[in-house]
């Protein structure tokens, strides 16, 4: 499943390319056409993401891609052709238990048929694992990326602190938590 613009990265071209030969089901398809400015519906994009094992995403303007994250929330394997998309909270998170990465310039086609030979318990393995993921990554109300954050802050505050040496005439920063 891949939804978004080829206009926007012509590296896109060679996969949405593959994935309309290879067609629906097996490939599913959601262009946005920016001559008309037709945005997705989101509950059609939530329902190909959550109907969709795998979701193809590619290098955008700036990364990590919302969609990767949407992708997570809805159970679709993401796969990142991108060669420097980085992935938030990437030192707690084991993205390679779940998530594929492949070169932008790899053959999309022959990568796409290799996705189809990955057995059923990989498979399961790999959704058990961005279960466990998805909660750090959810900006809900019972998600967990607020304590995420803050956590992330009380480990800079804390090497902050610990950066000041023991005898030293610079006041502390005013840091409380």
């Amino acid at each position: 499943m891949f939804a978004g613009s080829v206009a926007t990265n012509p590296a896109r071209k060679p996969w949405v390319d593959a994935m309309r030969m290879l067609g629906p089901p097996t490939c599913r398809l959601l262009l946005f056409d920016k001559a008309t400015r037709k945005h997705f519906d989101p509950s059609a994009l939530e329902a190909a993401l959550r109907s969709s094992s795998f979701s193809v995403h590619l290098k955008g303007h700036v990364g990590p891609r919302k969609a990767i994250m949407d992708s997570i929330r809805c159970g679709s394997l993401p796969v990142i052709a991108s060669d420097r998309t980085p992935f938030p909270f990437s030192d707690e998170i084991d993205y390679a238990a779940f998530a594929l990465r492949v070169p932008e310039k790899a053959n999309a086609t022959r990568f796409l048929a290799a996705l189809s030979q990955i057995s059923e318990d990989e498979l399961r393995g790999m959704r058990r694992a961005m279960s466990e993921a998805a909660h750090l990554l959810d900006c809900g109300p019972n998600g967990g990326m607020a304590a995420a954050v803050l956590a992330r802050f009380v480990t800079v505050a804390d090497r902050v602190v610990n950066a000041v040496p023991a005898v030293t005439n610079t006041p502390l920063p005013l840091l409380k938590y």
